[in-house]
């Protein structure tokens, strides 16, 4: 199994290096994850002109409320990754286990009401939007039937981010790869109709994606029983662990808080999206898509510093920890320039992907190359957060990411999609700015250095 060095005095370079071998396995993973959409996005697209632009928009729109449940999710992995990487950099191996085991079962018994909230709920959430009634009719399906699949993708989660609080970069990985093989194997069957299935379009996107996780909770499972992982599940059994799952919980409400302001700002983003048309809400969730790929390096990045800072911190090297957070954030402004170059160049190809419908080819083209221009600020951003967790200092994410969405891009885009008259092109220069923003206010927090005093 990967190991790492803590702190092991070799320079920056060796220091890069350790942090490469961190990051390029969980931006494999967090881009394989993110396929399980963007594929099913750009088979449903294919169904046809209008059929496949409607369906673009409907999965898009589903997939906002579906991200809702991930702010719940999100609560106990931060305060999973976060403990167990403290817990094994001091050595304390039963311990992390023992977090790992009270987050599997937390997460699951969250499920039980979230799986309920997006079958009988979903439809309501979905006519939020003033979309038209075809659109809103396969959000909702799509909304229901993915809600159904909720207990396989957290569980897989929460292993993935126990794991990878240990240093096990690469095993998350394989896990996302099983996932999205099953899931492009199965929506590519049910979407079109093949092997006898009848052509079932954004019902049988929902199915695939419930089924592809479905294959790699069953995986994690088999190796959770054969001992075969970093960590394992305890000997001894607990059913519940108050002072555990009082920690976990510490650390990750705030990062929940953190995702359902997020989620909230992106439903209301998305509704100022709605009104300028069907086929820029197409487009918009195209870049969305797009935009998902594109964010995976420096998420990887986030997670990488997450993991080392934790790890360092519970070695006792808080300066290592430093030193950790600032090489992850070069590397990942490096990366992100490079994908915002490739993004606004190929802008239109990238587009085409999805569908043949030439207005939301237009739309699309726009919004992806207006994201490019943010994307050294958003390397920033994502990866000093994610240093910032790794401290257990959770609350300053949360409290830039409402500041950003509420006090920046959604006052933005208004003005400048309504009362200035810019439309769709004002409602996308809002996100611009609001990620120079987060960078500016963020990098300064990591500066200070508050975060090396924080007890978890």
């Amino acid at each position: 199994m990967q190991r790492f060095s803590l702190g092991n005095g070799n320079g920056n370079g060796a220091k890069r290096r350790e942090i490469l071998a961190f990051t390029w396995p969980v931006i494999l993973t967090n881009l394989l994850q993110s396929l399980t959409v963007t594929v099913n996005m750009i088979m449903v697209g294919n169904l046809g002109d209008e059929a496949g632009r409607d369906a673009i928009a409907g999965v898009g729109l589903g997939s906002q409320v579906v991200f809702l449940a991930h702010a719940i999710m999100m609560a106990v992995s931060a305060g999973t990754i976060a403990l167990i990487a403290r817990h094994v950099g001091a050595g304390e191996k039963k311990k992390a286990e023992r977090v790992m085991e009270q987050s599997i079962m937390l997460s699951l018994l969250l499920t039980i009401p979230l799986t309920l909230a997006g079958w009988f709920l979903g439809g309501y959430l979905i006519d939020m939007f003033p979309a038209t009634p075809e659109v809103r009719a396969l959000g909702e399906i799509y909304i229901k039937f993915v809600f159904l699949g909720t207990a396989f993708s957290f569980f897989e989660f929460i292993m993935g981010a126990a794991l990878r609080g240990a240093g096990d970069m690469k095993t998350p990985m394989i896990m996302a790869a099983i996932t999205n093989i099953v899931n492009i194997a199965v929506g590519y069957i049910l979407i079109f109709g093949y092997l006898g299935f009848p052509q079932m379009g954004v019902l049988g996107a929902a199915i695939a994606n419930v089924i592809g996780f479905m294959a790699g909770a069953a995986v994690y499972f088999i190796l959770l029983a054969k001992r075969k992982l970093m960590l394992n599940m305890p000997l001894r059994r607990k059913r519940y662990m108050r002072s555990v799952v009082r920690r976990i919980m510490k650390i990750g409400t705030p990062a929940a808080a953190e995702q359902a302001v997020l989620q909230i700002g992106f439903l209301l983003y998305t509704a100022i999206i709605v009104y300028f048309g069907t086929a820029a809400l197409a487009g918009h969730q195209i870049g969305a898509r797009i935009q998902g790929l594109a964010f995976m390096p420096g998420m990887g990045f986030a997670m990488a510093a997450t993991a080392l800072v934790g790890l360092n911190l519970g070695a006792k090297k808080p300066e290592e920890a430093e030193k950790c957070g600032w090489e992850s954030t070069k590397l990942s402004m490096l990366v992100m320039c490079g994908i915002g170059a490739i993004m606004f160049v190929f802008a239109e190809p990238m587009a085409r992907l999805f569908v043949s419908n030439a207005d939301t080819i237009e739309y699309a083209a726009l919004w992806i190359r207006l994201q490019a221009l943010a994307m050294p600020a958003i390397g920033i951003h994502f990866t000093l957060s994610g240093a910032l967790r790794g401290a257990g200092d959770t609350r300053w994410p949360l409290n830039v990411a409402a500041l950003g969405m509420f006090a920046v891009r959604l006052p933005i885009a208004l003005v400048f999609g309504f009362t200035m008259g810019l439309g769709i092109l004002g409602a996308w220069i809002a996100f611009v700015v609001e990620y120079n923003v987060r960078a500016a206010i963020i990098g300064w927090r990591f500066k200070k250095g508050a975060w090396k005093t924080i007890k978890v």
